[in-house]
């Protein structure tokens, strides 16, 4: 069935990093030849439609699929056509709960996040997610290599690898790229800090370059700083609990215990234990080149492998909804 006719709207607040991509990453699953729309959370569109519906009706299968990114905007309740919402349920208030009313399915990214919408919404059904390839095949991975990708966010466990490094000058260098806003005004010796701007050619080159990459995330909604890195066939370390230890396994990374939770909006905020995570470094450094370079290799084929199922599963969903 022609699909084309029916406009999709994207709705999502820009920041420049994880949403945009979710953004771009959604719209490359919608069937070929459909009509994007897309719009910031602060636009008024939803409301003019309601208008405009007092005095005319719209056209049978023209009406809008809404899909809505991470939250459900005031101005975008009680829309015309269907709603679906992607959302982060680390970035989910609670306080908007009753909003999932007016959506008729809520995507998920996680079986983490399955389980936790299951609860509050009509439906939710799980899509996965994917991240972008930032592979460069000409780039072989050094796993002497340890490279932290902070950027602005303050949940990736940054203070506790400055600390970890600071106690123990005889590892090798940390490769730190931290946004300035956030960055230190010093660091151990053994650490080397990015905090300018970097194109983006350049910081792929030290994705693909860095052999380790150490995630030791709190939460994450989907986790495109650990997925990317397993695209270039790095090895990832991250904290054993969901959503991250949905990507990662210890047949393609290392899993770090954590030894306290909080709640932060529909999710939880998890903290590694330090000691746990100095074993773990510990661990690789003793680990033999060979047995780095295999778990890195699994790492990108569950990214081969995952990038196919998702795909499939969002196209064959757009399609159902767009008939």
């Amino acid at each position: 069935m022609e699909t084309g006719k029916r406009p999709v709207r994207i709705v999502a607040r820009q920041n420049g990093v994880g949403l945009d991509r979710d953004v771009q990453l959604l719209q490359s699953t919608l069937p070929p030849g459909t009509l994007v729309e897309n719009y910031s959370v602060r636009s008024l569109a939803s409301i003019a439609d309601r208008f405009k519906s007092l005095c005319c009706s719209p056209a049978p299968g023209s009406l809008p699929l809404n899909v809505l990114v991470e939250r459900v905007p005031w101005a975008w309740v009680k829309n015309q056509g269907q709603s679906v919402l992607l959302p982060n349920q680390e970035r989910f208030p609670k306080r908007l709960l009753h909003r999932l009313r007016d959506i008729d399915i809520v995507l998920c990214k996680s079986r983490h996040a399955e389980e936790i919408f299951s609860r509050h919404a009509k439906q939710a059904r799980f899509i996965g997610f994917t991240s972008l390839d930032r592979r460069l095949p000409e780039v072989a991975p050094d796993y002497s290599k340890f490279f932290h990708l902070a950027g602005s966010s303050t949940l990736k466990g940054t203070q506790m690898l400055l600390e970890l490094w600071s106690q123990n000058p005889q590892w090798p260098t940390l490769t730190i790229v931290q946004h300035p806003r956030h960055a230190p005004e010093t660091v151990p010796a053994n650490v080397a800090l990015f905090k300018e701007y970097l194109t983006d050619a350049v910081l792929q080159r030290m994705q693909n370059e860095h052999g380790i990459h150490l995630c030791p995330s709190r939460s994450e909604g989907w986790g495109h700083y650990i997925v990317e890195a397993m695209s270039c066939a790095a090895v990832v370390v991250t904290t054993d609990a969901p959503p991250m230890n949905e990507l990662v396994d210890e047949s393609r990374g290392f899993l770090v215990p954590w030894n306290r939770s909080q709640p932060r909006h529909l999710g939880t905020d998890f903290f590694v234990d330090p000691a746990e995570l100095q074993r773990v470094i510990n661990e690789i450094l003793a680990t033999d080149t060979a047995s780095l370079e295999q778990r890195g290799h699994a790492a990108r084929g569950w990214f081969e492998t995952n990038e196919v199922e998702f795909e499939t599963r969002a196209r064959e969903l757009f399609l159902e909804l767009l008939q």
